[in-house]
Protein backbone atom coordinates (compact mmCIF):
# COMPACT_ATOMS: atom_id res chain seq x y z
CA UNK A 1 0.00 0.00 0.00
CA UNK A 2 1.30 3.42 -0.92
CA UNK A 3 0.35 6.40 1.31
CA UNK A 4 -0.43 9.75 -0.60
CA UNK A 5 -1.96 11.30 2.69
CA UNK A 6 -3.47 9.22 5.85
CA UNK A 7 -6.62 8.89 3.69
CA UNK A 8 -5.52 8.39 0.37
CA UNK A 9 -3.70 5.47 -0.78
CA UNK A 10 -2.98 3.47 -3.86
CA UNK A 11 -2.72 -0.44 -3.52
CA UNK A 12 -1.17 -1.90 -6.63
CA UNK A 13 -3.35 -4.10 -8.64
CA UNK A 14 -2.47 -8.16 -9.04
CA UNK A 15 -4.55 -10.65 -10.85
CA UNK A 16 -6.52 -11.80 -7.92
CA UNK A 17 -7.64 -8.16 -8.12
CA UNK A 18 -9.26 -8.90 -11.30
CA UNK A 19 -13.41 -8.95 -10.17
CA UNK A 20 -12.88 -6.12 -7.55
CA UNK A 21 -11.89 -3.92 -10.66
CA UNK A 22 -13.91 -4.91 -13.21
CA UNK A 23 -16.88 -4.35 -10.11
CA UNK A 24 -15.70 -1.23 -9.32
CA UNK A 25 -15.32 0.06 -13.22
CA UNK A 26 -19.02 -0.64 -13.92
CA UNK A 27 -19.89 1.57 -10.82
CA UNK A 28 -17.45 3.97 -11.95
CA UNK A 29 -17.21 4.72 -15.77
CA UNK A 30 -21.39 4.45 -17.27
CA UNK A 31 -22.35 8.11 -14.75
CA UNK A 32 -19.40 10.01 -16.54
CA UNK A 33 -19.18 8.01 -19.91
CA UNK A 34 -22.00 6.48 -20.81
CA UNK A 35 -23.04 8.81 -23.47
CA UNK A 36 -20.17 8.34 -25.48
CA UNK A 37 -21.71 4.70 -26.29
CA UNK A 38 -25.35 3.04 -27.57
CA UNK A 39 -24.77 0.57 -25.24
CA UNK A 40 -23.37 2.94 -22.06
CA UNK A 41 -20.31 1.82 -22.84
CA UNK A 42 -20.68 -2.24 -21.63
CA UNK A 43 -19.12 -3.42 -24.49
CA UNK A 44 -15.83 -1.18 -24.04
CA UNK A 45 -15.76 -2.17 -20.13
CA UNK A 46 -15.96 -5.89 -21.02
CA UNK A 47 -12.94 -5.66 -23.89
CA UNK A 48 -10.91 -3.66 -21.58
CA UNK A 49 -11.46 -5.32 -18.00
CA UNK A 50 -11.92 -9.05 -19.17
CA UNK A 51 -9.25 -11.34 -17.39
CA UNK A 52 -7.32 -11.76 -20.64
CA UNK A 53 -6.90 -8.44 -21.22
CA UNK A 54 -6.02 -7.32 -17.77
CA UNK A 55 -3.55 -10.45 -16.94
CA UNK A 56 -1.60 -8.56 -20.42
CA UNK A 57 -1.77 -5.14 -19.25
CA UNK A 58 -0.52 -6.75 -15.61
CA UNK A 59 2.29 -8.50 -17.54
CA UNK A 60 3.78 -5.35 -18.67
CA UNK A 61 6.78 -4.18 -17.24
CA UNK A 62 6.13 -0.76 -17.87
CA UNK A 63 2.58 -0.57 -16.37
CA UNK A 64 1.70 0.78 -12.97
CA UNK A 65 -1.24 -0.28 -11.66
CA UNK A 66 -3.22 0.76 -9.09
CA UNK A 67 -6.69 0.64 -7.07
CA UNK A 68 -7.01 4.34 -5.62
CA UNK A 69 -8.21 4.09 -1.56
CA UNK A 70 -10.36 6.74 -0.01
CA UNK A 71 -9.85 5.63 3.60
CA UNK A 72 -11.44 2.12 3.61
CA UNK A 73 -13.02 2.79 0.16
CA UNK A 74 -12.20 2.03 -3.51
CA UNK A 75 -12.73 4.70 -5.49
CA UNK A 76 -10.95 4.48 -8.79
CA UNK A 77 -8.30 3.51 -10.62
CA UNK A 78 -4.35 4.63 -11.90
CA UNK A 79 -2.77 3.27 -14.68
CA UNK A 80 0.73 4.86 -15.77
CA UNK A 81 3.11 3.44 -18.75
CA UNK A 82 6.71 3.72 -18.22
CA UNK A 83 8.69 4.59 -21.50
CA UNK A 84 5.87 5.36 -23.57
CA UNK A 85 7.24 7.45 -26.40
CA UNK A 86 5.30 10.25 -27.70
CA UNK A 87 5.87 10.69 -31.05
CA UNK A 88 5.93 14.89 -30.84
CA UNK A 89 8.97 14.47 -28.54
CA UNK A 90 10.85 11.35 -28.99
CA UNK A 91 13.97 12.68 -27.85
CA UNK A 92 12.61 12.95 -24.39
CA UNK A 93 11.87 10.23 -21.65
CA UNK A 94 7.99 9.95 -21.58
CA UNK A 95 5.38 8.95 -18.77
CA UNK A 96 1.92 8.05 -20.10
CA UNK A 97 -0.70 8.65 -17.95
CA UNK A 98 -3.19 6.27 -19.29
CA UNK A 99 -6.33 5.88 -17.15
CA UNK A 100 -7.10 7.67 -14.12
CA UNK A 101 -10.40 7.06 -13.48
CA UNK A 102 -12.40 8.43 -10.17
CA UNK A 103 -16.02 7.86 -8.41
CA UNK A 104 -17.91 11.29 -9.39
CA UNK A 105 -18.30 10.64 -5.79
CA UNK A 106 -14.91 12.07 -4.79
CA UNK A 107 -14.58 14.17 -7.84
CA UNK A 108 -13.73 17.94 -6.95
CA UNK A 109 -11.78 17.21 -3.75
CA UNK A 110 -8.51 17.20 -4.65
CA UNK A 111 -8.14 13.31 -5.48
CA UNK A 112 -6.60 13.75 -8.86
CA UNK A 113 -4.73 16.71 -8.69
CA UNK A 114 -2.83 14.75 -5.81
CA UNK A 115 -2.20 11.09 -8.24
CA UNK A 116 -0.66 13.96 -10.87
CA UNK A 117 1.61 15.34 -8.40
CA UNK A 118 2.37 11.68 -6.91
CA UNK A 119 2.55 10.57 -10.62
CA UNK A 120 5.04 12.97 -11.31
CA UNK A 121 7.33 13.06 -7.47
CA UNK A 122 7.02 9.07 -8.14
CA UNK A 123 7.77 8.53 -12.11
CA UNK A 124 9.52 11.84 -13.86
CA UNK A 125 11.69 12.87 -11.05
CA UNK A 126 15.27 11.56 -12.55
CA UNK A 127 15.32 13.92 -15.62
CA UNK A 128 13.46 15.67 -18.33
CA UNK A 129 10.29 13.78 -18.73
CA UNK A 130 7.65 14.39 -20.81
CA UNK A 131 4.08 13.24 -18.92
CA UNK A 132 1.23 12.86 -21.53
CA UNK A 133 -2.34 11.22 -21.42
CA UNK A 134 -5.58 11.19 -24.37
CA UNK A 135 -8.42 13.03 -23.38
CA UNK A 136 -12.34 13.45 -24.92
CA UNK A 137 -12.36 16.19 -26.59
CA UNK A 138 -15.93 16.55 -25.22
CA UNK A 139 -15.24 16.10 -21.51
CA UNK A 140 -14.74 19.62 -20.85
CA UNK A 141 -14.55 18.91 -17.28
CA UNK A 142 -11.66 16.87 -18.00
CA UNK A 143 -9.47 19.23 -20.33
CA UNK A 144 -10.30 22.28 -17.47
CA UNK A 145 -8.60 20.05 -14.69
CA UNK A 146 -5.95 18.78 -17.10
CA UNK A 147 -5.21 22.65 -18.47
CA UNK A 148 -5.09 23.70 -14.37
CA UNK A 149 -2.67 21.02 -14.01
CA UNK A 150 -0.07 22.37 -16.66
CA UNK A 151 -0.73 19.84 -19.76
CA UNK A 152 -1.16 21.58 -23.02
CA UNK A 153 -2.80 20.55 -25.95
CA UNK A 154 -0.70 19.09 -28.72
CA UNK A 155 -2.52 16.79 -31.04
CA UNK A 156 -6.23 16.02 -32.06
CA UNK A 157 -6.96 12.80 -33.14
CA UNK A 158 -10.15 10.15 -33.90
CA UNK A 159 -10.37 7.75 -31.36
CA UNK A 160 -10.81 4.40 -33.55
CA UNK A 161 -13.57 2.32 -32.09
CA UNK A 162 -16.22 0.85 -33.98
CA UNK A 163 -18.48 0.85 -30.81
CA UNK A 164 -18.26 4.55 -29.96
CA UNK A 165 -20.79 7.09 -31.00
CA UNK A 166 -19.09 8.41 -34.20
CA UNK A 167 -19.57 12.50 -32.84
CA UNK A 168 -17.81 11.56 -29.52
CA UNK A 169 -14.68 9.79 -31.04
CA UNK A 170 -12.47 12.93 -30.92
CA UNK A 171 -9.66 12.72 -28.80
CA UNK A 172 -6.65 15.15 -27.59
CA UNK A 173 -2.85 13.91 -26.84
CA UNK A 174 -2.09 16.64 -23.66
CA UNK A 175 1.69 17.05 -22.47
CA UNK A 176 3.15 18.18 -19.82
CA UNK A 177 6.72 19.15 -19.50
CA UNK A 178 8.37 18.21 -16.16
CA UNK A 179 12.19 19.93 -15.42
CA UNK A 180 14.17 18.66 -13.10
Amino acid sequence: MKYLTDILKLSTLRTQDHRQLFQLMKQIYPPVYKHLWPDEGERYLNLLYNPENFKKELANPNSKYYLIWYGSEAIGILRVLLNEALHECNDIKSVKLQRIYLSPSVQGKGIGKQLIQWVEKEFCSQQETILWLEAMDTQQAALNFYQKMEFEIVNHFKFNSEFMKDEYRGMYTMVKKIKK
